[in-house]
C-alpha cells in the first residue's frame, strides 16, 4: 500500500475552504471579536502544500475564558500540549506573549484543520500573515519554497520529521520576508473574516 504524500499539488478549492472555515471560527468567537485569516501554504495560490487548512484567529486576550469552550462547542479539539510557536529572528525581545498561542485541530474524520489562536499584534501573529503575503507576492521565492518542500517530503512520510527538516529553511524565509516587508512598507491587509462581518468574497 502506498503511503499518503505529505506535500500535494495545489488545489483551487483550498481558497474557498479557507474562507468558509475562517468565517465559521469568527462566528464561533463572536463574543471575543476575533479577526480570522486563512494562513499557511494552502493560502498561497498555486503553491504545493500539506492538505491542511491553517487558520489564525487574532484575539485581544489569550486568557479569555470564552475561547476554549467556544471553539470546543464549534467542533475543534484543544491541543493543550502546544502553547507557543518557536521564536523567530528580527523581533527583538518582544512582549512576554509574543510567541504564545492556543492550538486547535479538527475532530477525527473531519477536514484537516490547524487553528492557531494568537494575540493581536504579537510577533507570531505578524509572521503568519507576513510569510503568507510574501509568498503570494514573490513568484521566484514561491517556486524555490515549493521545490524545497517537495524535496524534503520525498525523504519522509512522517509529518513531524518533515517539519523538523523544514525548520531552518523557515527561519531563512522569515528573514527574507522581513527584508521584503521593509522594502515594500508591508502592513497586514483586511482580514479574511473580520470581527463583525465585512467578509472578503469567496
Amino acid at each position: 500500500m502506498s503511503q499518503k504524500r505529505i506535500v500535494v499539488d495545489p488545489d483551487p478549492r483550498w481558497r474557498e475552504e479557507g474562507l468558509a472555515l475562517a468565517r465559521r471560527v469568527r462566528d464561533a468567537l463572536a463574543a471575543c471579536h476575533a479577526d480570522v485569516d486563512h494562513v499557511g501554504s494552502t493560502a498561497v495560490p498555486g503553491l504545493a502544500a500539506k492538505d491542511v487548512i491553517d487558520l489564525q484567529a487574532l484575539v485581544l486576550d489569550l486568557d479569555d475564558p470564552v475561547l476554549v469552550p467556544a471553539l470546543t462547542a464549534a467542533g475543534f479539539r484543544h491541543r493543550s500540549d502546544t502553547t507557543s510557536d518557536l521564536p523567530r529572528p528580527g523581533f527583538g525581545r518582544g512582549a512576554p506573549d509574543d510567541w504564545r498561542k492556543l492550538y486547535f485541530t479538527a475532530p477525527p474524520g473531519a477536514r484537516d484543520v490547524h487553528l492557531h489562536v494568537r494575540r493581536m499584534g504579537a510577533a507570531n501573529a505578524t509572521i503568519a500573515l507576513l510569510q503568507r503575503d510574501f509568498l503570494r507576492a514573490d513568484a521566484g521565492v514561491r517556486a524555490d519554497w515549493e521545490r524545497l518542500k517537495r524535496a524534503l517530503a520525498a525523504h519522509t512520510h512522517d509529518r513531524a520529521v518533515y517539519a523538523d527538516l523544514k525548520e531552518p529553511a523557515t527561519t531563512l524565509l522569515v528573514r527574507l520576508a522581513l527584508e521584503w516587508a521593509k522594502a515594500t512598507r508591508w502592513r497586514p491587509g483586511a482580514s479574511d473574516a473580520p470581527a463583525g462581518g465585512g467578509d472578503r468574497e469567496g
